[in-house]
């Protein structure tokens, strides 16, 4: 019994799934009269580029050229005439296929370069097909190069490879390049769909999703996995028995690991990875699973009136729940669940615990999103506890802070304040203290809430360490809140809120605590009270104030 990509294997160039670009071409260049004599077709394996030669070989010799109806391809080959059938049933003497793997050496070629000078005994062309090109020697390559240089008229090349940065650049400035890239999980499963209503096999959607996304974009490994799965000659084929076969888990598996995420509970998430492990399931596949769930909520934050037009995967009920979750969700935390997803997904070879590289992700992201704190000891500056004062917490000392940016060099000290002196908003001095600023500063926090959350969520972990050069330095315990917050666009927003709080325009650099050591800030007013203590006491311990 034949697998099923080579049953079902396209034998025009309408049958072939996605790469339109490169049928359109190939089609009209034949209608044309125009087709070179040397093609190179590149992109990942099982995507059609074999295939793509073979149609196109039998379309350049066909005897009874078929006007095609669909659109954007010319023309399609009659598969009836004699040299199509030829083609079809492998008995044409003039369509050499090289697999390139198997035949590296330069000898190879020299056999080639003998008979290609003779003409084609029953096709219009002398057709090579040189698969994997790529695995050639240099001796065979350069043997190649001349040929291509200056074939027979009679002689067509059509070189294939998935890894172009392997073949030398004069033989693909010799060559008219096609890149054919992967296919979409829509292309794939209604491709499976058509095989499988011909197979006469019900199989549910999810099976269907499952089976697409294992296959990493590539037909050929699609329909090698549903001919695996059918081979079981069950007439109706379920999600769950597609997941026992592949490894891969329930989509009610990945929602689930979803809410816990994003309700940051580590926990219950590294409970749900160590019993889809315990279970069999491939963790892989599941953190591929989960990548595409969040570019779906991705999509939904971000474009929501096309979300379903874009998405057109899922249930109602799942639309629903990832609407839900991207409404919730701020876009960074969505960006930075991709990211770390992302890295995990390619840290599974480089371990032999599966679980590992998922549990790295859950714990960064929950770091991320806790800031870490204790409430403040007793201390001899009981004044502040009245009710005019403000909550003390301060973050705890971050185990994975950056050491590289813990000090701001002189130089970029004495440039800073060179920039101030001679902008016009700084060469006046400012008339707000840093106790204004201590004392409006749950304000501020506030007041950039509405403006952006993630600025919010990070202030909340920082202090206002003191004035300087008429510009507001803010302390943080952590280099990723630094570099965060001194991004233009969010320093830009942390400026506007606090001239709507003080009506002065002020700059800010946000800094860490070392760094805040070797600046020296203009001093606190006399006789303002509680006011220095606060200040004094956050300035010690890296407190934050709790509205």
């Amino acid at each position: 019994m034949a697998t099923l990509y080579r049953k079902y294997r396209p034998t025009k160039f309408f049958e072939t799934t996605g790469q339109r670009h490169v049928v359109r071409t190939l089609s009209n260049s034949i209608k044309n009269g125009r087709t070179g004599h040397a093609f190179l077709l590149t992109g990942p394996r099982g995507i059609g580029k074999t295939t793509l030669a073979r149609i196109f070989s039998k379309t350049v010799n066909c005897l009874d050229l078929q006007k095609s109806e669909e659109e954007g391809i010319a023309v399609e080959p009659c598969n009836k005439c004699e040299n199509c059938i030829k083609i079809m049933e492998n008995r044409a003497i003039d369509l050499i296929e090289i697999d390139a793997a198997s035949h590296t050496g330069v000898d190879n070629i020299r056999q080639l370069k003998e008979g290609i000078n003779l003409p084609p005994i029953g096709l219009k062309y002398k057709i090579y097909i040189i698969d994997e090109v790529h695995m050639l020697s240099i001796g065979a390559f350069n043997a190649l190069l001349k040929t291509l240089e200056e074939p027979p008229v009679h002689a067509i090349f059509i070189l294939a490879t998935t890894e172009l940065h392997k073949v030398p650049e004069t033989i693909i400035s010799r060559c008219q390049r096609f890149d054919l890239h992967r296919l979409t999980q829509n292309q794939i499963i209604e491709r499976l769909k058509q095989i499988s209503k011909k197979e006469e096999v019900e199989i549910e959607d999810e099976a269907l999703e499952n089976i697409a996304l294992e296959s990493e974009g590539g037909m050929r490994d699609a329909e090698s996995l549903l001919g695996q799965i059918i081979s079981s000659e069950d007439k109706k084929i379920t999600a769950q028995e597609v997941s026992q076969i592949l490894g891969t888990s329930s989509r009610k598996n990945v929602l689930d690991f979803l809410k816990v995420i994003i309700k940051n509970n580590p926990k219950s998430a590294i409970e749900l990875v160590n019993d889809l492990q315990n279970e069999g399931f491939n963790l892989r596949n599941f953190n591929k699973q989960f990548l595409a769930l969040l570019r779906s909520c991705l999509i939904a934050k971000i474009n929501p009136e096309s979300f379903s037009k874009i998405i057109t995967n899922l249930t109602d009920e799942q639309s629903k729940l990832i609407k839900s979750v991207s409404k919730e969700t701020e876009l960074y935390s969505l960006l930075k669940l991709t990211e770390l997803f992302q890295k995990s997904l390619l840290k599974f070879k480089e371990t032999s615990i599966p679980q590992l590289p998922l549990e790295m992700a859950i714990i960064e992201y929950h770091l991320l999103n806790t800031a870490p704190v204790e409430i403040i000891k007793e201390t001899k500056a009981q004044p502040i506890q009245n009710s005019s004062s403000k909550n003390l917490s301060a973050p705890e000392p971050s185990k994975i802070v950056s050491q590289k940016t813990e000090k701001i060099s002189e130089k970029e000290e004495t440039t800073e304040e060179k920039e101030e002196d001679s902008s016009g908003a700084s060469a006046k001095k400012i008339k707000t203290t840093i106790d204004d600023i201590i004392e409006k500063w749950s304000d501020l926090i506030e007041t950039v809430k509405p403006a952006n959350h993630s600025i919010h969520a990070f202030l909340k972990n920082c202090v206002p360490a003191g004035i300087s050069n008429n510009k507001l330095y803010i302390k943080t315990k952590y280099d990723f809140y630094k570099d965060k917050l001194n991004e233009p666009a969010n320093k830009l927003t942390v400026q506007e809120a606090l001239a709507k709080i003080t009506e002065e325009k002020i700059q800010i650099l946000v800094i860490t605590e070392k760094e805040s050591q070797g600046i020296k800030f203009e001093e606190k007013k006399e006789g303002t009270g509680e006011k220095n203590v606060l200040h004094d006491a956050m300035q010690i311990i890296g407190g934050k104030l709790v509205s």
